[in-house]
């Protein structure tokens, strides 16, 4: 009996404080649990200051665990650092880098040590430190190569952040796709609303419109019912952008109002100094933590080396850093607080001043539309009546002023063209598509089709080409084509009886890039030097007298330097009065790589069969065309080649014929009263998927070409269009058609 008592004396002593200290610390861990997932609730509310409350508690009653140093702390402090990052606060950071730090050390943990490395790498991407973050980053994922696919998703999530903070956007749509759904205790559904909002800014910035509205659909739906004001602000700002790049400026509205009172509630003034004051105070109540920190550190080390006077001088360093720092924090708020009411205030004038240039760029664009149609449409009559009076056997008295008229008409299609062609530049309109194209046969093709323009003047025109160019180039050649052909006939235009020489000659070349310089020369009137600066100017052609004498719209030089610039190129020039002038260009294409396929129409200078060579046997064509005069030019051009045609005046009109009938073409007007032509070809896709629909628009702004290629045209003529094209059109169109049902 007395043995059984020393045992449970023994059992009391040794064993009972130990169950209940433990009991106690999972009493206390659950505690802390619950406070931080009512901090993550708190954050992402974006209510800083309950949030903060809520973790300054959650330190509190870690401190209370009855451990040599709680792994809580550490938890707590980088969910500061997480904090303070996600409300733009990285200047708040150091104190609890600090923290963090010292509470790992006794404490090590793979993980946790993989996700403050991740945070540190997001802070210096925030700095823009780029090469900190990347190496931080690596660090980081080096950790966790062996962990489980959650865990180094987490830091491919950071490092996507980071990737989106240099604007990598292509490299951080991959590693989001890759991450989501980013699975998390604590905030998941916020974490992965974010994630789709990345991806939808990413897409927006490469112009990736459908990707972005799919995204867009899915963050919208995920941020129902959720109390996420940060997100929403975003979702509503990315709505506006994408809606407004669509040119649905009626839904952007909407989610422009939606946005306005997002940041009048959660980012006006009074918020963003309630926020800093917040930051700052809970900087300053950390600092005892830190002096702490640093003296127990302090007397370790002097315990260690036994010199008493380590003390003094590390105590005076930190009371001299804690000073430096106290005064660093205290003035960076005064002038955060500054600028964050200057920010608010540029922000809407900003806002205002975009909102005004989107409006006159709408009035510029269609206005530009407008004239473009209002113009054309008449310039076909005028274009396709002159051709068919030529055609005629007119007298020759007549014939001069017919070809006089034809002249007139051609210049003012040119002089339209050049307008648009400069306003597509300025307005961004225009990208570098990557085809594959020859480019000795490009400028072959450029060069036969100046030949005429060049015998005017009695000039020649010759193309040296360095032999070792590679065949296969992939680049634009339209875009490349429209330069050449404006530089030789520029100089075609101030040379006569000379030659224009163009060359090409290989400046680099690697594996997968080369780099040429062109040279296009002439040796004829030359430019003064006072005038060559003016040269790339709109409508510039260095004098009155030059202009009358020449004529022109003095574009064509500007439209060459627009498309350089966006090639990535630049153009200079060389010249004197009486020897003529030397324009040279560098320009890098690549040898492989992914291409594009174009949509676009086939280039005008491609070789061209004459009239004669066309020939049509037992076609019958329905035009549909609202306009009187252009049924009159049209129906006689298709009769001249044998080909019957019948008129529908609408849309309504060539819907009922097209079902009651049977044509092998279908010539269709865009512009009509009523429906339009895209609506009637879409709605004629419907029972016949098969017959060739060629659309004859009097708009050649690139952006409307999609609209008919996907409301199932089958091939665009622009009015006004010389007669061998469109019989070429039709012609290719028939081929097609035929192969493909052969």
């Amino acid at each position: 009996m007395k043995g059984h008592s020393h045992i449970l004396f023994s059992f009391f002593v040794f064993f009972l404080p130990g169950l209940v200290i433990g009991q106690y610390n999972h009493t206390v861990e659950d505690s802390v649990e619950s406070t931080i997932r009512e901090v993550y609730v708190y954050k992402n509310r974006f209510d800083l200051v309950h949030a903060v409350e809520q973790l300054q508690h959650a330190v509190k009653i870690s401190d209370t665990l009855k451990r040599k140093r709680s792994p809580y702390l550490f938890d707590c402090y980088t969910l500061f650092i997480q904090l303070y990052l996600d409300f733009d606060r990285s200047e708040d950071l150091q104190v609890y880098e600090f923290l963090s730090e010292s509470n790992l050390r006794p404490n090590p943990d793979i993980i946790k040590e993989a996700r403050f490395l991740s945070l540190k790498a997001l802070k210096a991407a925030r700095n823009e430190n780029y090469s900190k973050a990347a190496r931080l980053i690596e660090e980081a994922k080096a950790l966790v190569v062996s962990e489980n696919q959650t865990e180094r998703n987490r830091v491919y999530y950071y490092e996507a952040q980071i990737f989106l903070e240099q604007k990598k956007y292509k490299q951080a749509i991959a590693l989001l796709q890759e991450v989501y759904p980013l699975q998390d205790n604590y905030e998941q559904k916020y974490i992965n609303a974010g994630i789709l909002l990345d991806l939808a800014s990413a897409c927006q910035k490469l112009k990736a419109s459908d990707r972005a509205v799919s995204y867009m659909e899915k963050a919208t739906v995920m941020l129902q019912d959720a109390d996420f004001p940060k997100l929403e602000l975003r979702k509503n700002l990315l709505w506006t952008d994408i809606l407004l790049a669509l040119g649905k400026k009626a839904e952007a509205e909407t989610y422009m109002t939606q946005a306005r009172q997002f940041k009048e509630k959660y980012f006006n003034a009074y918020a963003i100094e309630q926020r800093s004051d917040v930051a700052y105070q809970n900087t300053s109540n950390f600092k005892d933590r830190v002096i702490k920190q640093y003296r127990t550190d302090a007397g370790k080390l002097a315990r260690q080396v036994n010199i008493a006077k380590m003390i003094s001088i590390f105590s005076s360093i930190l009371v001299i850093v804690i000073f430096i720092l106290t005064m660093s924090l205290y003035r960076n708020n005064k002038i955060k607080l500054k600028t964050n009411n200057l920010l608010v205030k540029k922000n809407k004038e900003l806002q205002t001043a975009k909102e005004e240039a989107e409006k006159a760029l709408q009035v510029k664009a269609r206005f530009l539309s407008t004239v473009s149609h209002e113009l054309r449409t008449p310039l076909y009559a005028v274009t396709g009546l002159t051709h068919l009076l030529l055609e005629e056997n007119p007298k020759e008295s007549q014939k001069e002023y017919l070809n006089s008229l034809k002249f007139s008409g051609e210049y003012l299609l040119n002089f339209i063209n050049d307008i648009l062609q400069v306003n597509k530049s300025e307005a961004n309109q225009l990208k570098v598509k990557r085809v594959p194209f020859n480019m000795e046969q490009m400028l072959v093709k450029v060069v036969r089709s100046l030949e005429h323009s060049a015998k005017e003047n009695n000039n020649t025109i010759s193309l040296n080409l360095d032999r070792n160019i590679p065949a296969k180039l992939i680049g634009d050649s339209l875009k490349l084509s429209q330069v050449f052909i404006n530089l030789i006939g520029n100089a075609l235009k101030f040379t006569e009886s000379g030659e224009v020489m163009v060359r090409g000659n290989i400046l680099k070349k690697t594996t997968d890039n080369i780099t040429i310089r062109f040279e296009v020369q002439d040796n004829g009137m030359g430019i003064e030097s006072e005038t060559l600066p003016l040269i790339f100017d709109s409508f510039a052609q260095g004098s009155t007298q030059i202009n009358r004498k020449y004529g022109g719209t003095g574009l064509g030089l500007t439209i060459v330097k627009n498309l350089l610039n966006l090639m990535g190129s630049d153009i200079k020039v060389e010249s004197s009065p009486g020897k003529g002038s030397t324009f040279t260009f560098d320009l890098s294409l690549t040898t492989t790589g992914e291409i594009e396929i174009s949509g676009e129409a086939v280039p005008a200078v491609e070789e061209e069969l004459t009239e004669e060579e066309i020939v049509f046997e037992n076609i019958h064509v329905l035009l549909v065309e609202d306009n009187k005069i252009n049924q009159v030019v049209t129906k006689k051009m298709l009769a001249k080649k044998n080909i019957t045609s019948e008129v529908a005046n609408d849309g309504y009109e060539a819907i009922e014929m097209a079902k009651n009938n049977t044509y092998d073409l279908i010539l269709m007007d865009i512009h009509m009263p009523g429906i339009s032509g895209i609506v009637a070809t879409e709605e004629i896709r419907k029972f016949n998927k098969k017959v060739p629909i060629v659309a004859l628009t009097a708009i050649s702004l690139e952006e409307n070409m999609d609209a008919l290629y996907n409301a199932g045209c089958n091939d665009i003529i622009t009015k006004p269009f010389k007669p061998q094209v469109f019989y070429k059109k039709i012609r290719n169109c028939l081929d097609r058609f035929k192969r493909q049902n052969s």
